[in-house]
């Protein structure tokens, strides 16, 4: 079974800040999933095999009821966590962008026939810029935290202008240019 290393030192970071159950860890996980998109189903694995590695540890409480897992680091975790954040990344960047792949194959006559797609797309970037500007100085965290945060912002900013520009190319006569 090859492990989601990348998935496990994002749990670690998370609990680093504070300890969460399984449902908080996956709500505090998405706001990153634009960096580093992780299923609900891949969470909870990553959870059994940093416990088994002894990189977190639990307490279980009753919450409405039910019992659930409150999971914090350990030192051991700490450690792991400190020399994955100090090492440079194993690969190069690569930008792996769906909806930029999409966009770059669009021939002149297929926008039109988009539009529909494309400005639902738009949308739902509208929404999350502005989500993402309410909860910007609500971020846990440090400084790498924030940064990233205001880079993230930036990033949907971009894909909203590239958006809208084909939009609005698509909505011009056949005859002009993306100029």
């Amino acid at each position: 079974m090859r492990r989601d290393m990348a998935a496990r030192h994002t749990l670690l970071g998370l609990l680093s800040w504070e300890p969460m159950h399984g449902y908080r860890l996956r709500q505090v996980a998405q706001a990153y999933a634009w960096i580093y998109p992780m299923t609900n189903a891949s969470v909870y694995p990553a959870l059994h095999e940093l416990e088994a590695d002894g990189f977190i540890e639990h307490d279980s409480e009753v919450h409405n009821g039910r019992a659930r897992k409150v999971y914090r680091i350990t030192d051991a975790g700490r450690v792991e966590l400190s020399s994955w954040l100090t090492t440079a990344p194993d690969t190069e960047s690569s930008v792996r962008d769906p909806l930029l792949l999409k966009v770059s194959m669009l021939g002149d006559s297929d926008l039109s026939n988009a539009s529909g797609w494309l400005s639902a797309t738009a949308g739902r970037i509208r929404e999350e810029i502005e989500d993402t500007e309410q909860n910007l100085d609500h971020t846990t965290g440090g400084t790498g935290t924030q940064l990233a945060r205001e880079y993230g912002l930036e990033l949907l900013r971009l894909r909203l202008r590239l958006l809208d520009r084909v939009i609005e190319a698509g909505e011009r006569p056949r005859s002009a240019s993306l100029g």
